[in-house]
């Protein structure tokens, strides 16, 4: 006798860059067949930080859209990092606010790991995909040599032992440019990390059962916070 699917629905939130994203994922099957599809993506990335005010907005026009509430979302995923301190916080706010709300669990995937499905998608003749999520000055945020995610300064030695084409991509791959033209057969894609991604592990994991703890999960920062220096709209400091 073959039982019957049960559609489940998961709401994917990335707002680890200045890409501010959700997508509605459906799904079904098991984790070996899946059958995952995005049925809605909305995604907006501008100069500045504005997650705060699109993040909500963007959710309830996915559910809205689909004909949805959000009694009907199974539960929520989303970019763990590492990326913009900003960007993490809020979206993890809102993912774990919902879940809290809805009594639905919370999947969290690095945003590393959503980097290199994208990248696999994007460039399939490459033999190496590297994620690069800027870090400032001239460090990014990428996977080590056995798979740690790590911030580190690139150089002409970065990722050296690697053969055939290699893509660097996010948003930190286009300050590595002039470094790395020289180096290698490197590609690089400066594309945001996309809610869309989270599709196939944000399944994998709901279909295992692998969720958060809502009371401890944190985004994976990796770096120290640090505040930038307060606007003076009144001109009032001295230089």
């Amino acid at each position: 006798m073959t039982m019957a699917t049960t559609m489940a629905r998961i709401l994917c939130i990335e707002t680890s860059t200045l890409n501010c994203s959700a997508a509605l994922v459906e799904c079904g099957g098991d984790s070996v067949e899946p059958n995952a599809r995005v049925i809605a993506l909305d995604e907006a990335a501008t100069e500045n930080y504005s997650h705060a005010e699109k993040l909500h907005v963007m959710i309830d026009g996915l559910v809205r859209d689909a004909g949805l509430s959000p009694s009907d979302l199974d539960a929520i995923a989303i970019g763990s990092g590492p990326g913009s301190f900003t960007g993490l916080r809020i979206g993890a706010a809102a993912a774990k606010g919902m879940c809290c709300a809805l009594g639905i669990p919370l999947i969290a995937v690095s945003t590393l790991e959503l980097l290199v499905l994208q990248g696999r998608d994007r460039h399939p003749e490459a033999r190496h995909i590297v994620p690069a999520l800027d870090a400032r000055r001239m460090e990014i945020y990428t996977f080590d040599s056995d798979g740690a995610p790590v911030a580190t300064v690139v150089d002409s030695n970065f990722m050296a032992d690697l053969e055939g084409r290699v893509v660097l991509i996010g948003d930190g791959a286009m300050k590595c440019q002039d470094v790395l033209a020289e180096a290698g057969a490197w590609t690089f894609d400066d594309s945001f990390p996309s809610a869309a991604a989270l599709c196939v592990p944000a399944t994998a994991r709901f279909t295992a059962g692998k969720f958060e703890d809502l009371a401890t999960f944190e985004p994976g920062y990796l770096k120290a916070f640090v505040a930038g220096r307060p606007k003076d709209p009144l001109g009032l400091r001295n230089e």
